[in-house]
């Protein structure tokens, strides 16, 4: 339809021409060019043979003269060419489509927050969430780290790995201390440390919560949160 319209634009813009004086020679340019997909015209296609259009052996006379070709082995090649087009289309596609970052169950992921209730400064992410069940077609049921029993439902592309290590602890510490529902006084923050300067990755913080992370598993507990943090922040950290 844009090659059609097109050329009628064309003709609509000459001022010697009328469009609807010329859909006989518009109809006969479409019929007789080569598509690139399915390397044959359409009236190859249709009948196997090869048109011209109109004053075109006049001006190259040393053209073949059209001859009827293998209708069914043109339109089997023609077959062929669309399908290994359409491969390559699809290999182009995935090429440049984003990979599926898969998780498991007990990894502890931070939840994208959605635009619409953000400001510009806003975090980003809220959490962290343990992951208690994986669904079919990339999908996760999800927990909160507090008491709640309530169970979410993300996709992978709103989910984001808690990092291992110093650096995860640093994540989970400052989610947990700062988060709005947490149990700790809102002026609580975390105390710097450099983990080069520390024989152990821990962090205190002024409510005197301890977060430490070992060579395979990060724990939390607090003399203020002992029975909810101990019992269920366990991230594993060796993954």
């Amino acid at each position: 339809m844009r090659t059609l319209k097109g050329l009628l634009t064309i003709i609509e813009n000459d001022s010697k021409k009328v469009w609807r004086d010329e859909l006989d020679e518009v109809q006969l340019a479409l019929n007789s060019t080569r598509s690139r997909v399915k390397g044959f015209t359409p009236t190859e296609l249709m009948f196997g043979t090869r048109a011209q259009s109109l004053g075109l052996s006049q001006i190259s006379p040393n053209l073949e003269t059209p001859s009827r070709s293998d209708l069914e082995s043109i339109r089997n090649r023609a077959s062929e060419n669309i399908i290994r087009s359409a491969d390559s289309q699809i290999e182009k596609f995935n090429r440049g489509k984003a990979r599926v970052k898969r998780f498991t169950q007990g990894d502890f992921v931070f939840i994208k927050c959605s635009e619409r209730n953000q400001t510009k400064l806003a975090r980003k992410f809220k959490g962290p969430f343990v992951i208690v069940k994986v669904l079919e077609n990339d999908r996760y049921e999800l927990k909160g780290m507090n008491r709640s029993n309530r169970i979410f439902k993300y996709a992978h592309e709103n989910l984001r790995l808690v990092p291992k290590g110093f650096e995860g602890l640093v994540d989970v510490a400052t989610t947990l201390i700062n988060d709005e529902g947490a149990d700790t006084a809102v002026g609580e923050n975390l105390i710097d440390q450099d983990p080069a300067d520390s024989d152990s990755d821990t962090i205190s913080v002024s409510s005197e919560a301890t977060l430490s992370a070992g060579s395979d598993t990060l724990t939390a507990s607090s003399e203020i949160e002992t029975e909810m943090i101990e019992h269920q922040v366990q991230v594993h950290a060796g993954k």
